[in-house]
């Protein structure tokens, strides 16, 4: 029996939607779980980080344009240990698994639930999952929505709001898949210290960092270039407070980009966090949603001929800010907007002076 003009219609819809999906290569992993890891008192890290974006999306129709990418667990617990263990301590793991069903704080930062540990685990387990979606060829960018945030998680402790460190657990998994080099760009406002300490002696996998200095926590100088050798695949760039979207404009296209095109890597995973925008309660940085846009349409650029990008959430804690700023990135990723230049108003010679001393084999 034929179905009602309006069923029909509706079938129609979705067709074309997922369509746009494919068309696009822009995916969204996403879980209601990631809202478990739940503060007992005022935090700026919260599930509602998550649902402001969620719902922006949503309602802005733009989660339409998405693939969502449903099923974790492809990804199996053990495979998703394996990887951990390769970023992490033993004793790091144990002490997280040990705080299931309880509440607490790690640290002056860090807080813990009942179902922190397991939400933490498939928060990377999601990371991982973004990672075997663009390896295999099924996508070409995907966005993580996922908490608790990462990048200040180091080979040894939790820190700074972090549990496990996504963006490491996606790099060894795009590693274990063929992955030969592998390019981190961190735009997060903190400096990603538990990221660099854990590659800091690797070559395979490129550590790029703009980000306040000095600031929390305190590591990510011009000096701070790896060891042995990883010595040069740590670039970090200090910034001072006040910044724009011209100012870190001229940044990535004079710094990033040149980077990323000499180190041609095989596939891009960014710490995406947004407390860099303007009305974040944390930083005093000045970047706009469209700073955050052109910043992505570079990334984009400089690695056109890898296998994808896998864009992690980190920070940003102003509802409204990371909202919009998500938004317009995964607009950008869709190819569904052109971001304009910035310009740029406050001198950086200073910095870009700097950056070119201390990253010659890469900016020469």
């Amino acid at each position: 029996m034929a179905r009602p003009n309006g069923e029909d219609q509706e079938e129609k819809d979705i067709t074309e939607e997922e369509k746009i999906g494919e068309e696009k290569g822009v995916g969204i992993i996403y879980d209601d779980y990631f809202l478990e890891h739940k503060p007992f008192y005022s935090h700026p890290e919260n599930p509602s980080r998550l649902t402001a974006i969620v719902e922006t999306l949503k309602i802005s129709g733009v989660w339409k344009m998405l693939k969502e990418i449903e099923d974790i667990d492809k990804i199996p617990p053990a495979e998703v240990f394996d990887l951990l263990y390769k970023v992490h301590s033993d004793e790091h793991i144990e002490m997280v698994e040990s705080l299931k069903g309880h509440y607490g704080s790690i640290d002056a930062d860090t807080y813990y639930s009942p179902e922190t540990p397991s939400v933490a685990f498939r928060a990377a387990q999601a990371s991982a999952r973004a990672v075997q979606e663009v390896l295999e060829g099924k996508i070409k960018k995907v966005f993580v929505l996922a908490r608790p945030p990462g990048h200040h998680a180091t080979f040894r402790e939790s820190m700074g709001f972090c549990i496990y460190n996504n963006v490491a657990v996606a790099a060894e998994k795009a590693k274990e898949m063929g992955a030969e080099k592998i390019l981190i760009v961190d735009f997060d406002v903190h400096h990603g210290n538990g990221t660099q300490d854990i590659f800091w002696k690797r070559d395979d996998v490129l550590f790029f960092s703009t980000h306040r200095y000095p600031f929390y926590p305190g590591t990510g100088r011009f000096e701070e270039i790896g060891e042995g050798k990883g010595k040069g695949y740590t670039v970090n760039v200090p910034l001072p407070g006040g910044l724009s979207d011209g100012e870190y404009a001229k940044i990535y296209e004079e710094i990033l980009v040149p980077v990323a095109e000499k180190f041609s890597p095989d596939i891009v995973i960014v710490s995406a966090g947004f407390d860099a925008h303007y009305k974040d309660p944390l930083a005093d940085m000045k970047l706009t949603e469209e700073g955050f846009s052109y910043i992505t349409h570079l990334i984009l650029n400089s690695a056109k001929n890898s296998k994808g990008f896998v864009f992690i959430l980190e920070g940003g804690y102003n509802l409204e800010g990371i909202a919009q700023s998500v938004k317009e990135v995964i607009l950008t990723l869709a190819d569904a907007k052109s971001p304009e230049r910035a310009k740029t108003i406050q001198n950086i010679d200073r910095i870009l002076f700097e950056a070119k001393k201390h990253f010659e084999m890469w900016l020469k």
